[in-house]
């Protein structure tokens, strides 16, 4: 075999083995392909509804198309599989475009995504607002929420531990029982 034959040999060997594991690791999905579990969101108005009926803490996502944060809060936090699990069972999540003019209906009026935002004092992107079963607000947090600042607040709210303790007494608790 002359050396370019052998070169070439190599090289063809090579980019075979290259092309196998590239396809192995496709059709194996290597984790990768895995489908991730995402937030399922309704409406305000059919989340309203659905947290009285299920007796759940709504969360309302006000966010805007060009709000940078809102899609990182998108990506990063309601993208996380420990918020997505804990959300699901504990809460009703919904979601307003804050510069729509499409009406909701809330007690017993329709409101825009703009005057609801109004209404709910949202005076930055991504606001985050939490309301109990009746429809009554008990928070609002504006800006990002890294995911796992999220579920201590999702537990904290959807568990009603507001009633009983403030946020930081709740926080060194929950801090304790991981230690």
């Amino acid at each position: 075999m002359t050396r370019k034959t052998l070169t070439t040999s190599v090289l063809f060997l090579l980019v075979l083995l290259i092309f196998s594991l590239s396809v192995s690791s496709i059709s194996t999905g290597n984790g990768k392909d895995k489908e991730k579990a995402d937030i399922t969101w309704t409406t305000f108005e059919e989340g309203v509804t659905q947290a009285q009926k299920e007796q759940k803490l709504l969360v309302v996502d006000f966010y805007t198309d060009w709000c940078h944060w809102c899609k990182v809060m998108e990506k990063e936090t309601y993208g996380n599989d420990d918020v997505v699990a804990y959300a699901k069972e504990k809460a009703v999540m919904a979601r307003i475009n804050a510069e729509t003019v499409e009406k909701f209906k809330f007690r017993d009026a329709a409101y825009s995504g703009r005057e609801l935002s109004m209404m709910f004092g949202v005076r930055g992107f991504p606001t985050t607002v939490f309301m109990n079963a009746k429809g009554e607000l008990i928070t609002s947090i504006s800006g990002f929420i890294p995911a796992d600042r999220f579920k201590l607040i999702l537990k904290y709210l959807a568990d009603n531990w507001y009633e009983k303790m403030k946020f930081d007494e709740f926080e060194k608790q929950e801090a304790g029982d991981k230690s």
